[in-house]
Formats: structure tokens, sequence, C-alpha cells
């Protein structure tokens, strides 16, 4: 599979799909997740395992793609995220409420799997939609 088709179908079956549990049929085994301020998580399972625990908290989660950009073994994507929080997630929730935030995702695809994942995600949204934080700016 080339590269696109791989993160499409990861995003169409995982976070679309809410196959928390087919996420390791995507990733290398020595997979890095890296989420800025969230920190890094590392290897497959544990990846795998983070994935889950998005899908799990937020069931109904819609991971609406903008835009996908392809350069070679690198694959940009941007989206809509949103759903309800169901479960506990970054330490937030449940609140039922719903969530909505964009996400600007850069996936490195090796022999192909996802090897690494840098993931920019408005988690300032994210709190703002959970009433956790409302920076001074928003109205």
């Amino acid at each position: 599979m080339d590269p696109e088709q791989v993160v499409r179908g990861f995003m169409d079956d995982v976070l679309n799909g809410h196959n928390g549990d087919h996420a390791a049929q995507y990733l290398a085994e020595d997979m890095a997740w890296h989420g800025g301020t969230v920190g890094t998580v590392a290897g497959r399972d544990s990846v795998a395992g983070l994935m889950t625990a998005v899908v799990t908290a937020i069931p109904d989660l819609k991971a609406d793609l903008q835009d996908i950009v392809v350069d070679g073994d690198k694959v940009v994507t941007r989206l809509i995220v949103s759903g309800t929080l169901k479960g506990n997630i970054l330490g937030v929730g449940p609140t039922d409420k719903p969530v909505s935030w964009d996400a600007v995702d850069l996936y490195w695809v090796k022999d192909g799997l996802i090897a690494e994942e840098w993931a920019a995600e408005d988690f300032t949204s994210f709190l703002y939609t959970t009433d956790t934080y409302k920076a001074p700016w928003i109205p």
C-alpha cells in the first residue's frame, strides 16, 4: 500500500470506524507518536493503546479530512475532529458534551506501516468545548 492509502485506512478504520483494537496493524513496532506538549508515546502497543483510549472516550469521534498532502513517504492531513466526550481523556471528562478541534498531523510511512506521527492538535479548543479552560481572548 502506498503511504496515502495507509494513512487513509488508519483514519477510516481506527478513528472514524472507532476500532482502536485495529490500530496496531497500521503501526510499525517501534512507532512513535509525538504530541507536542502532551508528550511522546513510543512503541506500537503503547500508541495503539492511546488510539483505543481516544476512540473509547469519544465513541462517536469523527475525523473529518479537510486536506491531505503526500510527499514520498510523508503524509500530512488537516482534520476537524468532533464527537461527544463520554470518557476520560487528557484528564478531562466524561462531560457528555460535544467536543471539536482542528488537527494537523504529519505521518511517516515506512514499509507500509506508520513509523512516526507528529500530531499538532488544537487542545485549547478541546479544553474550551469541555468548559475546562477558557482562554481570555475567546468570547
